[in-house]
């Protein structure tokens, strides 16, 4: 799949505009809030944000700049489930996770990588020991990769709901349109 795709995806599941008052992103449209649309230089009504700039935002905050782009030259499925999750959880929790997922899948380095540092920081490391547990695994591999992604993203959403019960009325969409197994 390509970011295209991914997009028209994502906004499908995000939708138009809300505001509800329970929720900590405010007002958002398509899914971007408005602390992140007023950064990236919109300045009307969240009401009125243009797909096109929704689009922009997602591709430069959410796909380029944590090199998203770069997991999915490897891996499409990897790469789509990243981007979900640091939609809905953030980047700097969504980061992290393939190292962390990573780490777990390498059987104490016998899966031919080390433990990678878990920064966030998906450089030559990272990349490479993505390519080298997807050679050992496969596709059945890369299945079992996205759903430790997929369980870490519950996870958070269980942790937001435990310590705010006011997010508990997310919690139900959160769970039948972010997690597959």
């Amino acid at each position: 799949m390509n970011i295209e795709q991914y997009l028209n995806e994502l906004i499908q599941c995000e939708g138009g505009y809300v505001n509800n008052p329970a929720d900590q992103g405010g007002a958002t449209k398509y899914g971007i809030t408005e602390v992140v649309a007023r950064t990236n230089g919109f300045k009307g009504n969240m009401k009125d944000l243009p797909l096109d700039v929704a689009n922009s935002i997602y591709r430069k905050n959410y796909w380029t700049a944590p090199r998203f782009d770069q997991v999915n030259i490897i891996s499409s499925s990897v790469a789509e489930e990243l981007l979900d999750t640091g939609v809905n959880c953030g980047t700097g929790f969504a980061k992290p996770l393939l190292q962390r997922a990573l780490n777990l899948l390498n059987n104490q380095g016998k899966a031919g990588f080390p433990d990678l540092t878990v920064d966030g920081i998906y450089g030559t490391a990272t990349l490479s020991a993505l390519r080298t547990y997807l050679a050992k695994r496969g596709k059945e591999g890369e299945k079992v990769l996205v759903r430790v992604l997929n369980i870490m993203q519950g996870q958070r959403y269980i942790e937001i709901c435990e310590r705010n019960r006011s997010q508990e009325q997310f919690f139900y969409g959160w769970i039948a349109n972010r997690i597959s197994l």
